[in-house]
């Protein structure tokens, strides 16, 4: 009785510890992050000039999960591309129109407002542009990250 008593003190002890590691282990990688806190910079090619990004979280080069914010100037135009991972985004301001095809179409899109979110697969050609307001898009998904233009 007295062996089976110590075992389960012993096992009590040994998923105390390990909570409490593990609860030091989340807030260790625990981020908050606010608008104030982000640091846009200008979208590098292929991206045309007039958008900004920033980094939210991890980095969208290498491996891993990462989280950035794209804003878009009124009337910008992303012309048809893939990407080599899925797209996840969520539109935080304005509207964005999606279409899918190997050239820009703006007359066969749809309009994804503030608010909703949308998914384009790895490899699928796409094109979006954007209205008579800036808008903001927050993609977060896995890298490595990138934009290959189908039309140029």
């Amino acid at each position: 009785m007295k062996t089976l008593l110590s075992v389960c003190i012993l096992l009590a002890f040994i998923k105390s510890t390990a909570q409490t590691q593990l609860n030091s282990t989340s807030i260790q990688k625990s981020k908050q992050v606010c608008e104030t806190d982000l640091v846009w910079a200008d979208a590098k090619s292929p991206m045309l000039p007039g958008a900004k990004i920033a980094i939210v979280e991890g980095n969208p080069k290498t491996e891993g999960h990462f989280t950035i914010r794209v804003k878009f100037p009124p009337y910008y135009k992303i012309p048809a591309h893939i990407h080599p991972v899925d797209e996840r985004t969520t539109v935080l301001k304005g509207a964005i129109s999606i279409g899918f095809g190997d050239v820009l179409d703006t007359l066969n899109a749809k309009t994804v407002t503030e608010g909703c979110f949308y998914l384009n697969p790895a490899g699928v050609h796409h094109y979006a542009f954007t209205s008579g307001e800036e808008t903001e898009i927050q993609i977060s998904t896995n890298g490595p990250w990138g934009l290959e233009l189908i039309e140029k």
